[in-house]
């Protein structure tokens, strides 16, 4: 309900529907920032429910004004989480990690993949099929010139 399409098609048909808490974020969740303090996923919740503000936007635009964060490195380290929620996070950022000994093997079950038999077999039947193509469009080929 939150992406922009949906928006776009929202904004010529009211009948569509859309993110009410993201429309209202949207609308006047920057404006209308935290006031300074200390917040956990608890305390986003309950003042995005008071505000009519997606609480989940609000973490996130949140992060850029923040002198200290504090999260798990899987959303730092972890490249299909990080592109989603680090985003935001400054550039700048000094970051410290916590349990720092176990993130070796974050990164490598990040980075890991797991492909079974039977999608190496069908890898392999793809890969023969398009070189008897290519090897075809080359006969092809030397036979015009």
């Amino acid at each position: 309900l939150t992406a922009s399409y949906i928006r776009d098609s929202h904004a010529q048909d009211s009948s569509v529907d859309v993110c009410q808490f993201y429309e209202g974020f949207q609308s006047r969740g920057k404006d209308d920032l935290l006031p300074p303090g200390v917040y956990n996923l608890d305390d986003l919740k309950e003042f995005g429910r008071k505000k009519g503000f997606c609480p989940y936007f609000l973490a996130r635009y949140s992060m850029s004004h923040a002198n200290v964060i504090i999260y798990s490195y899987y959303y730092l380290l972890d490249p299909k989480i990080a592109d989603l929620v680090s985003k935001e996070l400054p550039k700048a950022s000094v970051v410290v990690f916590d349990e720092a000994h176990n993130i070796d093997n974050v990164c490598i079950e990040s980075l890991s993949v797991n492909i079974s038999r039977r999608t190496l077999d069908s890898c392999s039947t793809n890969i023969d099929a398009l070189s008897k193509h290519i090897r075809k469009l080359e006969e092809k080929d030397a036979q015009r010139l």
